[in-house]
């Protein structure tokens, strides 16, 4: 299997070819969206999963697909070739300049990065999976992302804003300035460049990383920070940031797995309700901004129409699922199809229980490394699930029961029971 995926550069899965499809800052227009709908339904299976740092995948490629996907997607302005096109992994707040409560809008910041990680001369040196995260300060939380590193906005006594800084989810003690964030990270990056192109941010000392960062002017000790504990997904209509302006529509996405008619019908929904682009959102949904407040939630009617789950369940009861069968070598259970299935029963049971379910076909835990209510761990070797309480799939802990299928009406029995 490929390290890391990017368009030309496939995975090889078991149902075929993967191409991640980059979106720095998870922002891309609708034509672009139609584009990669189009490109996975001629070229691949017609599935696309949105991942949980909001870029999109498309599976079942031929394993010789990458130079005509990348022809594709260049023309539409998704693919900007080489070493670059892996190493463009920003991760921006999706409400990032929809939110009311944020303190900067980084959208400019996310731009700029992504154009310096790509065009860099450490490009071909660092890894492909080194990851930068950016928190405006606003009420998703978007902090608590696991990253290599990750600036979060903060505003100081005297009204001053700064970005504090984290590598690897360790807190530097150090703030830089919006004017010098760009080369603070690009620093970090020629950091972990310099070890190899396996090396990630956790490779690094904090302490010689904050102290390179400040002998440079790049970066000044801050003030303590209180750091996100953990992302706060937000789904429905979100009020535009200003009296009188317009509204955002954050549509969930079932396991973050969608099929080609979806992606068009949100690409339509942003060319003829919105301002003409889609945010993809790290939590399963796709951000639809500048829809008129009156039609928002006909909009969300709409949009179950099309196969999207309910608000008020996803409100209640989160789904995360790897690939699972038959898409992934390792598994013999079919995840993402089980955690499809568990949100359209408890959809139309309507009583969503108040939980998180984390499906996973194996032990490594590609779907997510946070703990769930209830963990469905499958195995390489043996079919059925095990149930895990409070666990994770690096942590499963205590064995508390079996299925031999991920039957959704025993899954919701489960956490009835458990209350």
């Amino acid at each position: 299997m490929a390290d890391c995926p990017g368009i030309a550069h496939l995975a090889e899965m078991a149902d075929g070819g993967l191409a991640r499809v980059r979106t720095p800052g998870g922002r891309l227009s609708a034509d672009q969206a139609r584009a990669v709908a189009d490109a996975a339904e001629t070229l691949g299976s017609g599935v696309i999963d949105l991942t949980n740092r909001a870029n999109l995948q498309i599976r079942g490629l031929p394993l010789d697909a990458g130079p005509r996907l990348g022809e594709r997607l260049a023309a539409a302005g998704l693919y900007v070739g080489g070493e670059a096109d892996r190493r463009r992994n920003v991760l921006l707040d999706p409400l990032a300049g929809l939110d009311p409560t944020e303190i900067v809008d980084l959208r400019p910041l996310a731009a700029a990065v992504a154009d310096a990680l790509g065009s860099a001369d450490v490009a071909a040196d660092l890894s492909p999976k080194f990851s930068v995260a950016l928190d405006g300060g606003g009420r998703a939380g978007l902090a608590a992302t696991a990253s290599d590193l990750t600036l979060l906005v903060l505003r100081g006594a005297e009204g001053r804003v700064a970005l504090a800084l984290a590598l690897a989810g360790r807190p530097l003690g150090v703030a830089t300035g919006q004017e010098t964030a760009v080369a603070a990270i690009l620093a970090v990056a020629h950091a972990a460049a310099a070890l190899g192109p396996d090396t990630r941010a956790r490779d690094l000392a904090p302490h010689v990383v904050a102290a390179d960062l400040v002998a440079s002017g790049l970066a000044a000790p801050g003030a303590d920070v209180v750091w996100p504990s953990e992302v706060r997904p937000i789904f429905g209509a979100l009020p535009g940031s200003r009296s009188g302006s317009r509204a955002a529509v954050v549509v969930p996405v079932a396991v973050g797995r969608l099929d080609v008619g979806q992606l068009r019908w949100l690409a339509a929904r942003a060319d003829e309700d919105g301002e003409g682009a889609l945010v993809l959102a790290p939590w399963s949904a796709v951000v639809l901004p500048g829809v008129a407040p009156a039609r928002a939630a006909d909009l969300l009617r709409r949009s179950e129409a099309a196969g999207f789950p309910p608000v008020a369940v996803v409100e209640r009861l989160t789904v995360v699922a790897c690939a699972g069968a038959p898409s992934c070598v390792r598994a013999r259970e079919p995840a993402k199809a089980a955690g499809l299935a568990l949100l359209a029963r408890a959809a139309a049971s309507g009583a969503a229980p108040l939980a998180r379910v984390h499906l996973s076909a194996c032990g490594k835990g590609c779907a997510g490394p946070a703990d769930a209510d209830l963990l469905l761990l499958g195995a390489s070797d043996a079919p059925g699930w095990t149930l895990h309480g409070d666990a994770a799939p690096r942590r499963p802990g205590p064995v508390l029961g079996r299925l031999p299928n991920a039957d959704a009406d025993a899954i919701l029995g489960w956490l009835q029971r458990r209350g």
